[in-house]
């Protein structure tokens, strides 16, 4: 909590539940504690609980906090299918099990030390620079938190924070550790090889028929047919319903009126503020500027903190606002009364405004209006054909009650395409092909719509399913997959019979001059970059044996092989004193601190014991915003 509230003061509101630490672990096996019963409570851990209003409050400020970090609007329905549900779960999970751990010890945290510690969030400062009450009582209702729970949540993150501050202060990773990882990982090896490819395999014959008849059997889905389907499509599109349509001036106007926050955008400024105990401190700081003084100066002289108001409008500044944006930028103000103390204002950074007016904004207006009445003529489509599906009517019937058109396609493919090679009259839009190879026979599913905006409904009449195609049909094709297959597999054989072959005999040459290939020399090599020709796989193999050894392994494009012998190892000096190593140390001290804390966290789980009310958990995902 703290770690977010901090980040608030960056911009608008943020997340007001996770932990200093946030505890993000991976997913430990949550599955395995799903319980559906009565209980009220969507999570027990130990002998704490939290209850489903709860939950959903912060399941609800899990997804606004993802999505002001992605930029994205982050739903309910994209977090399921994305996982978020289940990341958020844990969070609370792992969060509970320390804090239980933080109650058995008795670390507890005094009324002035969490007092102190909201007072210097800075999301909470109102005009004046300052803790604001009512920014604060604002600022906890948008995110759904009484006065005691938010302070009560404080607490808690300060008192976790007692146990697992120690955990990283002062903790330094062993120079030997250091030094064993940094010549691990900044290794660099030399090699010599020679490429291996199919000529040296010469002509392979032919596959006999029988052959190929058991390579088809073996590779039955490839050598088939597509699946078939028989399928009536009703359906219904912007183009459909575009000329009933009309967007009056009236519509447009109130549009305008309501987005005018979007299309009339105050100058704003950046503002620094410093603040004297009377007028003639102020005024002689104001004379120190006009003699040539920065502001920046005055504050130092004064032994005084420059404070950033941020980028404000002049309503943000209230009184003060009518003086601060008459100055230039870099300008100063004259000294302003401001409640019980006398301020000057430094306007840093001048940002214009910016007025689109009703004409400028009307044919954007035009299009997002038209298409939200095209979207409304599609979901009353939708629902006709919903009314009539359900009153008895067939699809075509049905559809015709809704004004969709109906057509239909006696055999596609998953492809589209028909058994005589011709792509389907189905328009081209992969969730329609998606949901026809979806359904079920004989039943007329939902109409649904998808990203073109279009609506369909789908009835599967009937299924063609694969069958092998006949030898002499693939005969062609079959031979040459066989054909590949084979030269890929004598390949690796004939490279690993080459590399035993330079091993046994230490001379990369004497192989080499054997299929007459050239010996070549690679570049530079190290364990995590592979190139254009030595492969991921290839390049493992080389750091695993010591200098001299041979291995091989396939290029990284093209099919080939490469056997090659390592000619030299090379460890970089330790650059104990550089900056970049001694942040990287920092790093990787960090990480430890993490893994320490994950491990305590799941020690704590599984000793206290972990249950989840199934039921619960699904309406609190459901919509994010309290379930059913």
């Amino acid at each position: 909590m703290l770690q977010q509230m901090r980040a608030f003061s960056k911009g608008i509101i943020s997340t007001i539940f996770m932990g200093v630490l946030a505890l993000s672990f991976a997913v430990w096996g949550i599955a395995d504690v799903f319980r559906s019963n009565s209980d009220t409570n969507v999570v027990t851990v130990g002998s704490t609980s939290i209850p489903y209003d709860q939950y959903v409050r912060d399941y609800r400020n899990y997804l606004r906090n993802q999505s002001q970090q992605s930029g994205q609007d982050i739903t309910p329905d994209v977090a399921r299918k994305t996982g978020l549900d289940k990341s958020a779960l844990e969070q609370i999970i792992n969060r509970t099990a320390i804090d239980n751990i933080v109650e058995d010890m008795g670390l507890t945290i005094s009324d002035a030390d969490v007092s102190a510690q909201v007072r210097t969030m800075k999301v909470f400062n109102g005009p004046l620079g300052t803790f604001d009450k009512e920014t604060f009582d604002r600022a906890l209702q948008s995110r759904g938190f009484t006065e005691d729970t938010f302070v009560e949540g404080v607490r808690g993150d300060m008192a976790r924070a007692q146990l697992l501050g120690p955990i990283g202060n002062g903790l330094e990773i062993p120079a030997g550790y250091a030094h064993a990882l940094f010549t691990y990982s900044t290794e660099i090896r030399a090699a010599e090889y020679l490429v291996v490819t199919s000529q040296v395999l010469g002509q392979i014959p032919p596959p006999s028929d029988a052959v190929l008849s058991s390579y088809i059997k073996a590779h039955v889905n490839r050598f088939s047919t597509p699946e078939y389907r028989d399928v009536t499509v009703a359906m219904i599109g912007p183009e459909d319903v575009a000329a009933s349509v009309k967007v009056t001036d009236a519509q447009l106007h109130n549009a305008y009126d309501a987005k005018k926050s979007t299309y009339i955008i105050p100058e704003k400024r950046d503002v620094q503020q410093l603040s004297f105990s009377d007028e003639a401190s102020a005024k002689a700081a104001r004379a120190k500027i006009d003699g040539g003084s920065t502001f920046d100066q005055i504050a130092f002289a004064a032994k005084k903190t420059v404070d950033d108001r941020g980028t404000v409008s002049q309503d943000d500044l209230g009184p003060l606002g009518a003086a601060a944006f008459a100055v230039p930028e870099g300008g100063v103000t004259q000294p302003l009364k401001n409640f019980s103390s006398w301020v000057l204002l430094h306007v840093t950074k001048i940002t214009p405004g910016k007025s689109t007016s009703f004409d400028e904004a009307k044919p954007e207006l035009t299009k997002d209006l038209t298409d939200q009445l095209v979207r409304a003529k599609l979901d009353e489509a939708s629902n006709a054909y919903g009314d009539a599906a359900n009153s008895g009517d067939d699809v075509p019937q049905a559809a015709k009650k809704a004004g969709m058109h109906v057509i239909r396609i006696r055999a596609v493919d998953p492809k589209g395409m028909t058994p005589d090679g011709l792509k389907a009259a189905l328009p081209s839009d992969p969730e329609l092909l998606q949901q026809i190879f979806n359904s079920e026979v004989g039943e007329s599913g939902d109409a649904f719509q998808t990203k073109t905006i279009h609506v369909y409904v789908v009835s599967v009449e009937g299924v063609t399913p694969p069958k092998p195609k006949a030898l002499d049909a693939v005969r062609a094709e079959a031979a040459q997959a066989w054909t590949a297959e084979q030269s890929a597999k004598l390949l690796q054989q004939r490279a690993a019979q080459l590399a035993a072959e330079a091993r046994s005999s230490g001379d990369l040459r004497a192989v080499a001059q054997k299929i007459g290939a050239p010996v070549l020399f690679g570049p530079a090599l190290n364990r995590e970059k592979p190139n254009e020709t030595f492969s991921a796989p290839l390049i493992k193999k080389l750091f695993e044996v010591g200098p001299n050894g041979i291995v091989y392994g396939p290029m990284t494009s093209g099919g080939g092989y490469l056997v090659a012998r390592v000619t030299g190892i090379v460890h970089p000096p330790l650059p104990e004193q550089s900056p970049a190593f001694q942040r990287g140390m920092r790093a990787l001290a960090s990480e430890l601190v993490e893994d320490i804390t994950m491990s305590l966290a799941q020690e704590a789980k599984a000793k206290q014991g972990v249950k989840v009310n199934q039921k619960l958990f699904d309406q609190a995902i459901g919509n994010g915003e309290g379930g059913s």
